[in-house]
């Protein structure tokens, strides 16, 4: 069934708001609609109404359309909104589009009206398309970045649960030892109590006694416990960053402590780059919380950081004659937050430089990554947040991909 529109009028005469709703409905169009000429009404029914196209006049008596223009763009910037008026002059009409609007038509010339209004819907349509194809993309390079992590996390865990298994498995050897010789000593007070002390009970416990070996047992029990203490600290500590680096269900800006975040991120890709990199960080302790979408601003810095680590493992390969470095910088700058990575990787060809933010495009071998992770972080920073993402590259010697972003970005 084809869908009803809803079309917000804001004119102040009623028989050419009639005119335009004659138009429409002699091609057949499905609509209901609103008439208003104050500014007052306008917002509130932008809101009220939620209208799927605005019809505005450019003049009013107390109002004016680009004004009009203005607060569609701010409240409902996806909406398009075409100016119907009478001879404004080609440079007014050129500004109205410049500040958002989608076309203009003259009252004297109403037959383009629904080829413009069908032209508005469908560029809505498909930039609505696009939007979702880019969300499609968006998840299925957070599902890669998920499938290159899995296996690596699950190192990380087994390795501390291991020896905390180990660890345990030696304290219950040493319970056993320890609650045999204290049953031993409870036998002996119990006779000593009795004043039956035979010497066969002192010999049974002095054998019991030289079956443990004590001295051992003071340097490794509390080494045991230690090390297992630490173990169960560092699953935590991965569970955590796992938690916090998902953000489930966080869909709006909110307020973010990107120092925690980073080292959120550092800590569940630490098996992507601890046997190629060390990792430096120098992060500013004054930095103010900033605005942004947690869960894609882990995404961008993990991108990053695997990148950092590929580009690395070119140089040194697996490690084991020498490591490279990852080093992570933050600072505040006037209402500002800038996040340098830098790595001693190859650096970035000069030939192919233009190309690395391109959908698609990749210098890694198949199976390494789609060449999705730099256009989509592009599009994060950039699109998302009103900031940027550039890079400083010298061949044979890495690479600087710098974040900045506004602390109290514009509102989308």
């Amino acid at each position: 069934m084809e869908k009803t529109l809803r079309i917000l009028i804001l004119e102040d005469v009623p028989a050419d708001a009639k005119l335009m709703e004659r138009e429409l409905r002699k091609e057949g169009m499905r609509f209901s609609s609103k008439r208003v000429e104050t500014k007052e009404a306008f917002q509130k029914e932008l809101m009220d109404f939620d209208p799927d196209l605005i019809l505005g006049d450019y003049r009013l008596p107390s109002f004016d359309g680009l004004s009009a223009l203005e607060i569609a763009r701010e409240k409902r910037p996806k909406v398009p909104f075409i100016f119907i008026s009478g001879s404004i002059g080609e440079e007014l009409a050129i500004e109205a589009l410049k500040k958002g609007a989608t076309d203009h038509v003259f009252k004297e010339r109403l037959s383009r009206l629904v080829p413009a209004v069908n032209r508005a819907l469908r560029e809505v349509e498909e930039r609505s398309d696009r939007e979702h194809l880019q969300i499609q993309l968006s998840q299925a390079q957070k599902l890669e970045s998920i499938g290159q992590l899995a296996a690596g996390i699950a190192h990380e865990i087994n390795t501390p649960i291991q020896y905390v298994g180990d660890n345990t498995r030696f304290l219950q050897g040493c319970q056993k030892e320890i609650f045999s010789l204290i049953e031993k000593y409870r036998h002996f007070l119990r006779s000593a109590k009795e004043g039956e002390v035979s010497q066969a009970v002192i010999s049974e416990l002095e054998k019991a006694e030289s079956d443990v070996d004590f001295e051992y047992l003071f340097q490794e029990v509390p080494k045991a416990i230690q090390q297992s203490l630490e173990g169960v600290d560092r699953v935590a500590k991965i569970v955590r960053a796992m938690k916090e680096f998902s953000h489930p269900g966080i869909k709006e800006k909110t307020a973010v402590d990107i120092n925690k975040a980073i080292e959120t991120t550092i800590t569940i890709a630490r098996n992507e780059w601890k046997y190629v990199s060390e990792m430096m960080t120098d992060l500013d302790p004054s930095l103010p919380l900033v605005l942004c979408l947690p869960d894609d601003f882990n995404q961008v810095i993990l991108n990053i950081i695997v990148n950092a680590a590929h580009a690395i493992a070119r140089v040194v390969g697996d490690g084991s004659k020498g490591k490279g470095t990852i080093t992570v910088k933050t600072k505040s700058e006037d209402n500002w937050v800038e996040v340098r990575i830098s790595d001693t990787g190859t650096g970035i060809p000069e030939e192919i430089r233009g190309r690395i933010f391109d959908p698609f495009f990749t210098t890694k071998e198949v199976g390494k990554g789609t060449g999705q992770g730099l256009t989509i972080s592009h599009s994060i920073i950039v699109k998302k947040h009103g900031g940027t993402l550039t890079f400083e590259t010298e061949e044979g010697k890495g690479t600087t991909f710098i974040i900045r972003l506004p602390v109290e970005p514009k509102t989308d």
